[in-house]
């Protein structure tokens, strides 16, 4: 007589499994969970891609050398408070140099003849409130500090060559992407002191 899996007391009893089907069930099962659980936090590639990371900043448009409407350095001579160098200033001189777009002068045209005198210095403050000293050229062949507008419309200071008044690194972009200043510069001025320097005084 065939058995039908009835235990004496008449019950239906389940069927033997073998062990190795038990244990990929129990595989499965515990796998189906992880995938419940984990499924919400993931998220696609497009979404949050920028929450632990930062999009690079793009460097400035190309200036047309027109500086900022509102912008104004204050200028102190000697002391004494002077008129401000503003845009409509800048707007009214003729430039020293130029080439397209990009316009320069030197600080004794935009400052007058206080400017031009034997020993004149220029302590500049731009950025961040970071200073530089610029010293009026003594001889025909030195350095000379010009004003000149970056690309982001600020007015910007720096000791450059006569006969190379716009050297490779100005409007080059962010810092990194272009050579070291061999010589000294200062952006986004905000306040020019003009002094003179002894003989006595060193160099």
């Amino acid at each position: 007589m065939a058995s039908d899996n009835r235990d004496d007391r008449g019950t239906l009893r389940s069927p033997r499994r073998s062990p190795c089907v038990s244990a990929l069930e129990g595989a499965c099962q515990a796998l189906l969970f992880i995938v419940l659980a984990t499924g919400p936090a993931c998220k696609p590639s497009s979404e949050g891609a920028n929450e632990s990371k930062q999009m690079p900043r793009l460097p400035p448009p190309p200036s047309d050398g027109t500086p900022a409407a509102n912008f104004s350095v204050t200028v102190e001579i000697d002391g004494m408070p002077a008129a401000a160098l503003d845009r409509a200033r800048l707007d009214a001189t003729a430039p020293d140099f130029s080439d397209g777009d990009r316009r320069a002068w030197k600080v004794e045209t935009l400052l007058g003849s206080a400017a031009s005198r034997e020993g004149a210095t220029f302590t500049i403050t731009g950025d961040k409130d970071v200073a530089v000293v610029l010293h009026r050229p003594r001889g025909a062949t030195d350095a000379i500090p010009v004003l000149a507008v970056n690309r982001r419309g600020q007015l910007m200071a720096a000791m450059v060559e006569l006969d190379d008044p716009f050297p490779p690194y100005h409007g080059q972009g962010r810092r990194l992407e272009r050579r070291g200043d061999p010589l000294p510069r200062i952006e986004g001025i905000k306040s020019i002191v003009v002094s003179i320097q002894r003989p006595d005084a060193g160099s």
